[in-house]
């Protein structure tokens, strides 16, 4: 994890802390406070859209699909009430995908696949408003959107085709790139209480963000990082 994902989920675990020593426990299943305060924990999938230069470019040499990378996504909410209807949402989450690639038009001097693993890193910290449409319901859906800042690194390690000499000869490599840059989601979901404090919830997001690759992957043009999460999980209210 890097210093800066480390800084991030510090600062949502502090604003977390604050939030639970600032205002006494005081929901109680059904009832309803406009400044009830929510821990929220969720898992779920996340799979990019890999719709720019590097994963159109990437497809049109490896076996390559931005599906292939969907995988596990974990996140932390902290939501304040603002009103009956409206609430303040701050937000940290982390997503690993990989990918093993083969060049679709080279073998190796036996004939086996070329290989390569690419790895993609995306660490979000948002901040945004929800908006329940159904605050007083047993089941009270929700929509929402916000922004805040995507952490990311891309890596690709094995073996790769030198083309600039004479034998295409072969050569092992660790490519690296990361950065940092803004981006915003949109949201939907729904509450559903469990007992005094607790919940279940299920929601979607839409991811929309990107960046410009340089260091190792410099000239490769976008990151696409935006792509669809679905997360269940159990959040506790005081």
């Amino acid at each position: 994890m890097t210093s800066l994902r480390r800084i991030l989920l510090a600062t949502l675990a502090v604003a977390l802390i604050a939030g639970i020593t600032a205002v006494p426990a005081s929901a109680q299943y059904g009832q309803y406070s406009n400044r009830e305060q929510s821990l929220r924990f969720r898992a779920g999938l996340f799979q990019p859209d890999g719709d720019s230069a590097y994963w159109n470019d990437t497809a049109d040499v490896f076996t390559s699909d931005p599906s292939e990378f969907e995988d596990t996504i974990v996140g932390v909410d902290y939501r304040m009430g603002l009103g009956e209807h409206l609430a303040l949402l701050i937000s940290a989450s982390d997503y690993q995908g990989q990918e093993r690639r083969n060049y679709l038009d080279y073998v190796d001097a036996a004939g086996g696949e070329i290989q390569h693993t690419a790895t993609l890193d995306i660490t979000t910290f948002t901040a945004g408003l929800v908006l329940r449409l159904a605050p007083r319901a047993r089941i009270s859906p929700y929509v929402g959107a916000g922004g805040g800042l995507y952490s990311w690194n891309l890596e690709e390690r094995g073996q790769f085709i030198d083309f600039g000499s004479p034998g295409f000869d072969l050569f092992r490599a660790d490519y690296k790139d990361d950065g940092d840059t803004f981006g915003y989601y949109v949201q939907a979901g729904v509450d559903v209480p469990l007992a005094a404090g607790w919940a279940l919830f299920a929601e979607g997001r839409w991811h929309q963000a990107d960046d410009t690759l340089s260091g190792d992957f410099e000239g490769f043009g976008k990151l696409d990082l935006s792509g669809k999460e679905i997360t269940g999980g159990v959040s506790w209210t005081f």
